[in-house]
């Protein structure tokens, strides 16, 4: 009895402890994040580039609402996340074809005529605090990491 009730309270502790991980990579991605950096990749050449958007706070909530604002301007829009089949390029660059998870934001602000619309490829989470997302062009492979805040 004895160790049926240990067993039982160890695997609860665990179950407890791993919840943050069995989420839905959408309900990880909601918070409060920053544009840590963006990285424009080539064969051998890395170069760290400035976006704009590097001094601003993502808010992204559950409902696919999306919000960013660097204390000057606040964007709106949406966001998503989503999971696709299909070929892409992984995080070395190799292609893959299988399962991928794609994201897209979309912000705008009409009164100072911004508008934001990233298309990612593929994203990812390296940690709870870590998410990030990558596209290629015909020449280049773009990195963003973004932190959470």
């Amino acid at each position: 009895m004895i160790r049926n009730l240990l067993l039982f309270s160890l695997s609860m502790v665990l179950l407890t402890g791993c919840t943050k991980f069995l989420q839905p990579a959408e309900d990880r991605l909601v918070g409060s994040w920053t544009l840590a950096y963006v990285e424009k990749q080539r064969l051998f050449n890395t170069t760290t580039i400035y976006t704009g958007y590097e001094n601003g706070v993502f808010y992204f909530y559950d409902n696919g609402e999306a919000i960013f604002d660097d204390g000057q301007i606040q964007m709106r829009g949406s966001w998503q996340l989503r999971l696709v089949n299909g070929g892409y390029y992984d995080a070395n660059g190799n292609w893959q074809n299988g399962t991928h998870q794609v994201f897209v934001l979309h912000l705008v602000n009409f009164q100072y005529n911004q508008v934001l619309h990233w298309e990612f490829d593929d994203s990812y989470f390296t940690s709870n605090r870590r998410f990030v997302a990558r596209y290629q062009s015909y020449s280049y492979d773009y990195k963003y990491v973004f932190n959470r805040y």
